[in-house]
């Protein structure tokens, strides 16, 4: 007990603002966007990716875009990435279709040992498919099966790919599912959240390996598709999932270079 107060205590969120961003999700207080930004939702992450997606999309013409989670293990994150979108919706004005990705039966077996095998034994993140399938209904779509063989079959039927959350652990899965930012189905960005970019100090995470080494790789393959972190959060409390806020920028994107109508900026001379 001792050593979580003094952690709570020490952290860079004071406790004043821990204990708001408490009432203020308990209450709906405030705006989503508001909520958003304060913390106060669960898994802000997810909401992040999705509400800036939502708003270049709109800002675009598209009155509809889709979202992807790409290891969905238990299913929390997916139902959280749905509440979301409940949310993001109204606020926006455009539908969201959401779309989970996952083996079903776990992380595969591999022999790479960029893979991180050392943390992660194959079979770990098994998915109860049944109960999953009853809690999200039709609220999104659930694809079981390896992500590299699926992302040929997926339908976005107009719904350009805007936010990829990407928590497959491995460097090969990484590897395999980062085409889905290919293609003629994006936005000319698009926000993602990385799972597995950092960790804990006994999982030794460095830039040979895992999910760092596969965005390398993913990069080095065509100077106009690259995943970057992106660098926004000025003004905003520090936190851990900053860091793994990347955005890809498409740059040979028809509409990469479209600036929305929203008025030339002006600095009048005072």
């Amino acid at each position: 007990m001792l050593d979580r107060l003094i952690k709570i205590a020490t952290t860079p969120v004071s406790l004043r603002a821990k204990i708001m961003r408490r009432v203020m999700s308990s209450l709906a207080l405030g705006s989503y966007v508001t909520r958003l930004h304060a913390c106060a939702v669960n898994r802000p992450w997810y909401g992040w990716c999705l509400y800036y997606a939502a708003l270049e999309a709109k800002a675009l013409g598209h009155r509809a875009m889709t979202a992807i989670e790409m290891g969905v293990a238990g299913g929390n994150g997916l139902l959280c990435l749905c509440d979301h979108r409940d949310e993001i919706e109204k606020a926006v004005g455009i539908q969201i279709h959401i779309i989970g990705i996952d083996t079903g039966c776990g992380l595969p077996r591999s022999n790479d040992a960029r893979d991180l095998l050392y943390c992660w034994p194959a079979g770990s993140f098994e998915m109860d498919q049944s109960k999953l399938r009853q809690r999200i209904g039709t609220r999104a779509d659930l694809i079981i099966g390896d992500a590299k063989e699926n992302l040929a079959a997926l339908n976005f039927d107009g719904r350009p790919l805007g936010a990829v959350m990407f928590d497959l652990d491995y460097y090969t899965s990484t590897r395999d599912a980062l085409p889905v930012l290919t293609g003629n189905h994006t936005l000319p960005r698009m926000w993602c959240y990385l799972d597995d970019i950092d960790g804990y100090p006994e999982n030794c995470y460095v830039d040979a390996i895992g999910v760092r080494a596969a965005v390398s790789d993913f990069n080095r393959q065509s100077s106009d598709n690259q995943v970057s972190r992106v660098y926004c959060f000025q003004g905003l409390a520090p936190e851990e999932w900053h860091a793994r806020i990347y955005a890809c920028h498409r740059l040979a994107h028809p509409d990469y270079n479209r600036c929305p109508e929203r008025g030339k900026h002006q600095l009048p001379l005072e």
